[in-house]
């Protein structure tokens, strides 16, 4: 054995017990301070990104509830643009009119009675 390895070993076996316990208590009571302050650390980190992530996900909500809006008045609007057409279409053409409302009503009957 080294002269470095005696030294040490000479000095653990000259150091009391009561000393031994000391500074075994006054490393696990450090030890308990750095786990509490890293539990908090870390505490605070994950509330920190979850504060981040809710406000990520409302910016995404509010992102595509104003896409769905605009889509939503832009079929609106076109269901009625439709309907007008297909008024004045029928205004315009009553005959004509008739004739495919009476072709489309046979034609559902007889895929009806299959």
């Amino acid at each position: 054995m080294s002269t470095e390895s005696n030294l040490k070993i000479d000095d653990v076996s000259s150091t009391s017990q009561s000393d031994l316990h000391a500074v075994v208590n006054r490393n696990m009571q450090a030890t308990r301070v750095h786990a509490a302050q890293a539990a908090e650390e870390l505490k605070n980190a994950v509330e920190a990104k979850g504060r981040e992530l809710l406000h990520a996900a409302d910016d995404k909500a509010s992102v595509l509830k104003e896409k769905a809006e605009h889509a939503y008045t832009d079929a609106k609007q076109k269901a009625e643009d439709l309907r007008k057409d297909t008024e004045l279409y029928v205004k315009e053409h009553p005959l004509t009119s008739v004739c495919i409302a009476l072709g489309a009503g046979f034609v559902l009957g007889m895929l009806a009675r299959r």
